[in-house]
């Protein structure tokens, strides 16, 4: 049976690690490029489709080379995160990101998605009892059909 320091200590770890994937989608929404990479450890990995970036400075320069490219409107709804804790230093994740984006200013009309697609994570606690993503996998599920594929392949 589960002690109260236990379940309390889980709750934590929950409340943290959805956190973490809120300010994910909020940074990158607001071109957050610093606060973004640093959601990360610092040996991550971050892969899209056949993009992948390892370690926390390739992440920060693809987001950054994102915001280079032009004017990108985006809003990333992140729903069904379903947490298994394995310890008190790491856990898995699964969720669902529904996007929509955009090359222009809001308002946008029509506003269809842009990309429905499966995180797949895996997350660490630091020594300062501080939660990041360690691993995340972008799986594309639904795409539109003016959508080329992730960031830096297609250059937008």
């Amino acid at each position: 049976m589960e002690t109260p320091e236990k379940r309390i200590e889980r709750i934590e770890i929950r409340l943290a690690i959805e956190d973490l994937n809120r300010n994910f989608c909020h940074y990158l929404d607001y071109d957050m490029v610093d606060e973004l990479a640093d959601l990360f450890t610092e040996d991550c990995s971050y892969s899209h489709g056949s993009r992948m970036s390892e370690g926390r400075g390739e992440i920060h320069a693809l987001f950054s080379d994102r915001i280079a490219a032009g004017l990108r409107t985006s809003r990333h709804l992140q729903t069904g995160l379903k947490i298994i804790v394995h310890d008190s230093k790491r856990a898995t994740g699964k969720s669902v990101c529904l996007t929509f984006a955009c090359d222009q200013s809001p308002p946008i009309s029509p506003a269809t998605p842009f990309l429905v697609a499966d995180f797949i994570d895996e997350y660490l606690c630091s020594s300062s009892g501080r939660w990041r993503i360690h691993r995340r996998h972008i799986e594309r599920i639904f795409t539109a059909a003016e959508n080329r594929g992730p960031v830096k392949i297609t250059g937008k």
